[in-house]
């Protein structure tokens, strides 16, 4: 009865086995070789991971946080670029209405250049119209003539 008591403290006091399946008979008799089998047979064994003691779920919970977590980075990084696309959407059409307003004030400026040109032109012409021939010889007479009448028929033309 002593024996037995001690016994008992021995076992109370020793380290409890991590694989239930194991018994002391088959731990000895078989050696390597069924080690070898346990390590397969177990999968947080066969991945690497040593058991940790922490409750199952955890480490699910946690993986479920990291995804929880992830999603909502993506979902962040999503309204960024979503926004940094509505602003460079916004920037491209103030570019295009600085465009526009340019091109239409370049168009002003080269249409009152052309006016300009004309108006040269009709006071150039005017003054050709009206130029006294009399003094002048009888070739020069007949090429301000021609010029004259080419004047007179391209105002004639365009009214």
């Amino acid at each position: 009865l002593a024996n037995t008591k001690r016994e008992v403290k021995k076992n109370t006091s020793k380290k409890q086995k991590s694989n239930a399946q194991s018994t002391p008979a088959t731990a000895a008799s078989s050696g390597p070789q069924n080690c070898v089998s346990q390590v397969k047979e177990d999968p947080i064994a066969a991945d690497g991971v040593q058991p940790s003691g922490r409750p199952a779920g955890r480490k699910k919970e946690k993986e479920k946080q990291r995804q929880h977590s992830d999603q909502s980075k993506i979902d962040a990084l999503d309204l960024l670029w979503n926004k940094k696309k509505e602003v460079d959407a916004e920037k491209d059409r103030q570019r295009e209405e600085r465009y526009r307003a340019a091109l239409a004030l370049e168009q002003k400026r080269i249409d009152l250049d052309k006016e300009k040109l004309d108006f040269k032109r009709m006071i150039q012409e005017d003054r050709i119209v009206r130029l006294d021939t009399s003094a002048m010889s009888i070739e020069e007479q007949e090429y301000y003539k021609s010029v004259k009448s080419s004047i007179l028929s391209r105002r004639s033309a365009s009214t």
